[in-house]
């Protein structure tokens, strides 16, 4: 339902000849409720650009959301990265982390990336669902 890897828009990365080992951003981003829950935002660093992250069924064990997500960035180049995580997320001190991975790039420049490992955390302001809640924290892709 609520998956908070957050809304991260990863605004354009630039090719490198020397493929990095880490890729470090910042994320903001809102949720919107509906047709179903997703999170848009904006993403800035090493990978500049807006994300958009939907979200799958969560489940609720005690008081933490485990919650699995489908992420698309599309860089301010217009690269596409495509990916997932999955993560947990504290419903009471609004912190989030989260795991996963980027499956698809749309640009030969950038297919480095496919099989680098994605490691989110932050937080967000205080639940308010179908109302106004954002997130913000670091994204890192690490390579392999």
């Amino acid at each position: 339902m609520f998956a908070l890897v957050g809304a991260f828009a990863m605004p354009g990365v630039a090719a490198q000849d020397d493929e990095p080992e880490r890729l470090i951003c910042t994320f903001e981003a809102d949720v919107v409720w509906a047709p179903i829950p997703y999170w848009t935002g904006t993403v800035s660093g090493d990978i500049s650009g807006n994300i958009i992250l939907m979200e799958n069924p969560a489940t609720f064990p005690g008081a933490t959301e485990h919650f699995d997500e489908s992420l698309t960035i599309t860089t301010t180049d217009g690269v596409v990265i495509t990916g997932y995580d999955l993560g947990v997320y504290n419903l009471k001190t609004f912190k989030f982390r989260a795991n996963g991975g980027i499956t698809e790039v749309s640009s030969p420049d950038w297919e480095y990336l496919v099989g680098y490992n994605l490691h989110f955390r932050g937080t967000t302001t205080p639940l308010d669902i179908g109302g106004y809640v954002h997130a913000s924290g670091t994204i890192t892709l690490m390579a392999p």
